[in-house]
């Protein structure tokens, strides 16, 4: 009889395999243990709620008697979800792939009961299949080495012992942030936008980087080739081009046909990305960008306490189901419309399809689109669309995990937007409100936090200080700086922002507020996975803009306000401040912050250059628009 380990769980993924025929453990000590007592290998299913080949996995392979038997007789099986232990999934990966050149998800990893690795892979159906080895097959292979040839095993858990991902650190000059970007430009798509690459993921650091770049050199090419991808990306199927919102990836290099999971993290990072594109550009593309992922997110993923983590890729039963359409289904939602226009305008006719079912692609822009019609015409027939699919289809599930990280990411996203969109302020301060001293892995509590839990949570707090110039924000960002110090974290961008990352980006702003010395580092590595951590010792190389406005109680500071939080800086930390504390800004400041004192005022810092007293919004504009 199985014991139906996984019931008290509040993991989504796992609490989705309760009813499942493998006597699965959760990770821990408890399945080692019967492992090494009875001398079997250990099968370890790393997923995650919204992932279509861990359900089809599930469905398929975990559900095959044969399967089922072997596991039970020969295994402890040990399920993981990748969201609550993101830590252990990267050790996984990184393990599986040196051994056998695949990582993704869902990973299949074997380890042997005292925790080492010795064979994995990713998707195995059950038996032989798609060029695919069955998992019957392998099960059984594993089995006879396990028990015939177990020297072998332990020769590649020698070599995997030792596989520690470490990097050499290089001295952070300019020189190697331009060599950087020159590798970057090198493996850039110019036909699609983005990474080369057979299938195309987001990269919101490597958009970052290049704005950046572009803005401190005055060259054009970098923000061109940042724009172009942003716009390619948000014309595509990786975007809801009904409901707003990214998906988390496309099986093609045109953005097309998506996976069309919708995680939280992701779109949290995006609507940063699209934003910095904004506060430069002004683009009228991004903002309708910006606009609709907002709309997302407070629709589809605002639940009491939070955001929820994801949405799953498939529903009812079929993947992208309830993104994807027939000619039929639009025609029924657009009764009335121009509906040759539209047909063409998200390439319903020649579109590609899932499951029969075609995938929504923009083909018309901005400037074509206003020779029929307005943006509200637009709008108006997302809003049509999305009325239908809303009422004629089964929403996919929801994962409402109140995961520290991903809400902490979205809460600051949901800041520093709020001055342009004018909307989301009291979500992302709910969020915010939940943060303490000591970060557990759940909004609510829980487990000791990660890095990025930690790292995140201060970014999320110094943007609700930014914001609203609040101190009991910063005072709380600082208790947690502490921890940032004492630990750093995993370099690459997965492609989601690092865990070192986050954390040096967190220690860099906040030393524009305490004076305090920090050490920056580049890693030995792609460029294009160590974006993150390039963009901010790009920033640090170049001087972060420490604004300050001084607040005198004449009504103009607001205005002040709005316009340091809306422009584009690569990096920059905004306080607003009345006279009460002068006293605790940075040395160089105070003696200066009289300067034109009963006149709201803004001064500007980078490095060791500070402006004259600024006294209206244009000459803010003006000023930090000049200074590279």
């Amino acid at each position: 009889m199985l014991m139906n380990r996984l019931k008290e769980s509040k993991s989504a993924f796992l609490l989705q395999a309760v009813n499942s025929p493998i006597d699965w453990y959760p990770w821990g000590e408890e399945a080692f243990e019967r492992a090494k007592k009875e001398d079997k290998p250990v099968l370890v299913d790393v997923g995650a709620s919204w992932c279509h080949w861990c359900h089809v996995m599930d469905e398929e392979t975990y559900n095959d008697p044969e399967v089922v038997k072997i596991i039970n007789e020969n295994f402890v099986a040990i399920k993981v979800d990748r969201d609550e232990l993101p830590d252990l999934d990267r050790e996984l990966q990184n393990l599986v792939s040196a051994i056998t050149g695949e990582s993704g998800w869902p990973l299949t990893v074997f380890m042997t009961p005292d925790k080492k690795v010795f064979f994995g892979g990713t998707y195995f159906p059950p038996e032989d299949r798609y060029g695919r080895i069955g998992f019957k097959r392998l099960l059984r292979e594993i089995l006879r080495v396990w028990k015939e040839d177990r020297e072998k095993i332990l020769e590649v858990t020698k070599a995997t012992s030792s596989l520690k991902l470490q990097f050499n650190t290089m001295t952070p000059e300019w020189e190697v942030i331009e060599n950087s970007i020159s590798s970057i430009v090198s493996v850039y798509d110019f036909e699609n936008g983005g990474l080369q690459g057979e299938m195309k993921f987001p990269h919101p650091t490597v958009d970052e980087l290049l704005l950046g770049y572009s803005f401190y050199t005055s060259s054009d090419t970098e923000r061109k080739l940042s724009l172009f991808t942003l716009k390619k990306m948000f014309y595509g199927g990786i975007f809801d081009q009904v409901g707003g919102g990214f998906h988390r990836y496309t099986v093609d290099n045109e953005w097309y046909v998506p996976h069309f999971e919708k995680l939280l993290i992701d779109n949290a990072e995006l609507l940063l990305d699209y934003l910095q594109a904004y506060q430069l550009t002004q683009d009228s593309d991004i903002y309708d960008c910006l606009r609709l992922m907002y709309n997302f997110l407070v629709r589809d993923m605002k639940i009491e306490g939070g955001f929820a983590n994801s949405l799953d890729a498939d529903s009812e039963g079929i993947e992208g189901y309830y993104y994807t359409w027939t000619e039929g289904e639009f025609s029924d939602a657009l009764k009335g419309e121009d509906i040759d226009f539209w047909f063409k305008f998200f390439n319903l006719k020649l579109g590609k399809e899932v499951e029969g079912r075609k995938v929504l692609r923009r083909t018309i822009d901005s400037r074509d689109l206003a020779k029929y019609y307005s943006v509200e015409k637009l709008n108006e027939i997302r809003n049509k669309l999305l009325e239908y699919r809303e009422k004629n289809r089964k929403k996919p599930f929801r994962d409402e995990n109140l995961y520290t990280y991903p809400n902490s990411r979205v809460a600051e996203a949901l800041l520093y937007t709020y001055p342009i969109l004018k909307a989301g302020l009291n979500d992302a301060l709910e969020i915010v409100s939940k943060l303490s001293k000591n970060i557990t892995r759940r909004l609510e509590g829980g487990k000791e936090g990660l890095l990025e839990d930690y790292a995140s949570s201060t970014l999320a707090l110094i943007a609700a200080y930014e914001v609203t110039g609040n101190d009991k924000y910063k005072d709380m960002a600082l208790s947690l700086s502490q921890t940032l110090k004492d630990k750093e974290g995993y370099v690459l961008d997965s492609p989601n922002e690092s865990p070192e990352s986050l954390r040096l980006k967190a220690l860099i702003k906040l030393s524009q507020i305490t004076e305090e010395k920090i050490d920056v580092k580049i890693y030995e590595s792609s460029p294009a996975f160590t974006s993150g951590v390039l963009f901010s010792v790009m920033s640090f190389l170049k001087g972060v803009a420490h604004i300050v406005i001084v607040d005198e109680k004449d009504g103009k500071a607001e205005g002040l306000h709005d316009t340091a939080l809306t422009l584009y800086y690569p990096m920059k930390v905004v306080e607003l401040i009345d006279d009460s504390k002068k006293d605790y800004l940075p040395s160089y400041m105070r003696s200066m912050i009289n300067y034109n004192k009963g006149v709201s005022r803004a001064f500007v810092c980078i490095g060791n250059k500070c402006s004259m007293p600024i006294i209206s919004g244009d000459k803010l504009k003006t000023y930090l628009g000049g200074v590279r």
